[in-house]
């Protein structure tokens, strides 16, 4: 069968659209740091196209796509959505002129690649996709039995645990090494873990501050140098001149979670991950004693 029918055959585009796994086996695939939705650019840079290649895309299968969840922000909902994202992350996501945002989740991504003509990556994608179905068809019950023993979810369950405890080694809070660990798991398997990272971060939700904004609830308020200053001076934090960053000390840990940021390089089309302190309310009893 000849990969670009699926251009043409909405039915098998639909039967396939759950085979998100193949993004990853052909490219890696950047994504928000919600670790669910990609914009119109980081779908560009997947599929190494311009894009208004995307756009055009968008604009003729709507329809298609926003049944796999892309969907636009607007107004309060785009406020709330970038607010939600550290300030670090925010370069190269959304321009602060912007007054929309388009979310594209993976199944989305996926169908994108199914209609994108003239793309090297995006007819990979496809072949992908028809040996799949090619293969499911000359022996279904072969291939569930080989689906059963390559996923087995008991060693899904040993990666995620040991990436854990690694994490946690590095000081990064429970919340947060479970999402980076089902994130590299998820990578590892090719499997779809956003469910339990979902619950990950509706379970994990203290509040947490940049030094800017702890500076902002000081009883004198502060600028975000001056809380750096007056934490390393608590003995929370380090300042690293070979990374240059600060790190946090074991006394910091306590009032502090390490929060991994993506952040994208639009010029060179590849994410990077950094872990930034993020500081808890409590720190901030400690700090106006020294005050």
């Amino acid at each position: 069968m000849n990969a670009d029918v699926l251009l043409e055959v909405r039915e098998l585009r639909d039967r396939l659209s759950d085979r998100v796994d193949v993004l990853n086996k052909v490219k890696a695939l950047s994504l928000l740091p919600d670790d669910v939705n990609a914009t119109v650019e980081m779908v560009a840079g997947y599929y190494e196209v311009h894009r208004d290649a995307v756009e055009e895309v968008i604009q003729n299968h709507r329809g298609e796509l926003e049944s796999d969840g892309l969907h636009v922000l607007r107004g309060q909902e785009l406020t709330e959505f970038v607010s939600g994202i550290l300030p670090e992350a925010r370069s190269g996501i959304v321009s602060p002129k912007a007054r929309s945002l388009t979310l594209i989740p993976r199944r989305a991504i996926l169908r994108i690649g199914m209609l994108l003509r003239d793309s090297v990556v995006a007819k990979t994608v496809r072949s992908y996709l028809l040996n799949v179905e090619e293969e499911a068809r000359a022996s279904a019950p072969q291939v569930v039995a080989r689906a059963v023993n390559r996923i087995s979810w008991r060693n899904i369950v040993t990666a995620v645990s040991q990436k854990k405890r690694l994490c946690k080694l590095l000081g990064v809070s429970d919340g947060t090494a479970a999402l980076v660990a089902l994130s590299h798991t998820e990578q590892e398997f090719g499997v779809d873990l956003s469910e339990f990272k979902r619950l990950v971060r509706e379970d994990d939700t203290e509040e947490t501050y940049s030094p800017t904004e702890l500076g902002r609830r000081m009883n004198l308020p502060m600028s975000g140098k001056r809380m750096n200053r007056l934490l390393a001076e608590a003995g929370l934090q380090r300042w690293d001149e070979a990374d240059r960053e600060w790190k946090l000390t074991d006394a910091g840990k306590r009032y502090a979670k390490l929060m991994p940021v993506e952040i994208y390089h639009p010029n060179r089309r590849v994410s990077t991950t950094k872990y930034v302190i993020r500081w808890k309310a409590s720190v901030l009893e400690v700090l106006r004693r020294r005050v």
